[in-house]
């Protein structure tokens, strides 16, 4: 009786699961079709799952009168992914190690430091006169992921994965002679690979979907980034529509204003979702593992 619930219960879960992710894919879906659809046709008849009247006008319109932008942007935001997530990821981890080890007497008030921001923040005002008046991070590549360098939530993560790793591997590296940094970067990181991928990827996701940090402390358009970009799009259709009517295979057109938002949408996006199913596995391993260990 209990093996007929349990599978019974299965096949809800299951059920349930594959409902809510086809309604989260809904929207995707719709951004497509949108963008593979004719002007006209969606301003006549609205969105569709399939695209009324197939076509790349869109997306040549996008890449004849804004490539330059959008190659700009695009290379800004693939930049400040990189360096943001490595440097964040060497950041939290190096955070996460003092924390965890064992013996270190001030572990405790470091820890509580990095809790205390979870619950209390200075406000955006101080925030930004930090950022621009101090540190002078406006108009500047490295004031697009600096503030972000240390999610208190992934380094408490990664405190876990190093606190799960036996001590017995650590103080039998310290009788050989080895000092921390040895034993951080030899022992500790490879051992702890899967937490590593783990937060990468949420730093990745977090410094490609930001558009804060530019609205903030950006004023240079050739420090956009993509979706910075979008954002002034979305705020203001009329972004696209800067200067002449676009020129497409010879023609002059008017720009495809709303089509012009989904294919701005799925650009965006799209690097995001060729990457995750590759990294779905650490994601969801990581996450079960760093939060039950400690």
């Amino acid at each position: 009786m209990a093996t007929t619930e349990s599978k019974g219960l299965m096949i809800f879960f299951y059920c349930f699961i594959a409902i809510f992710s086809i309604i989260c894919l809904i929207p995707f879906v719709l951004a497509v079709s949108g963008s593979l659809s004719t002007e006209a046709r969606i301003a006549a008849e609205g969105y569709s799952f399939l695209p009324r009247g197939f076509s790349l006008e869109t997306y040549q319109f996008l890449f004849g009168s804004k490539a330059e932008q959008i190659i700009r942007a695009y290379s800004v935001s693939l930049l400040v992914t990189a360096l943001g997530t490595v440097s964040a990821v060497l950041v939290t981890t190096a955070y996460a190690y003092v924390v965890s080890v064992k013996g270190f007497r001030f572990k405790n008030v470091l820890a509580f430091f990095a809790y205390f921001t979870m619950l209390f923040s200075g406000g955006t005002l101080p925030w930004y006169l930090l950022s621009t008046k101090y540190y002078h991070l406006n108009d500047t590549l490295i004031g697009l992921f600096v503030p972000y360098l240390l999610n208190v939530f992934l380094m408490f993560l990664m405190t876990n994965y190093f606190r799960s790793i036996p001590h017995e591997i650590v103080e039998s590296a310290e009788m050989d002679g080895a000092g921390h940094m040895r034993i951080f970067f030899s022992m500790m990181i490879p051992l702890g690979r899967v937490g590593l991928v783990t937060i990468s990827l949420f730093y990745a996701l977090q410094f490609w979907n930001d558009f804060y940090l530019p609205l903030m402390l950006v004023s240079n358009q050739e420090l956009y980034t993509i979706q910075y970009m979008m954002y002034n799009m979305m705020a203001n259709i009329q972004f696209l529509a800067s200067g002449n009517a676009a020129q497409v295979s010879g023609a002059i057109i008017a720009p495809p204003l709303e089509t012009a938002k989904m294919a701005m949408t799925c650009l965006t996006v799209l690097p995001i979702a060729i990457l995750y199913p590759f990294l779905q596995r650490f994601f969801v391993r990581g996450i079960v593992v760093g939060s039950v260990k400690g």
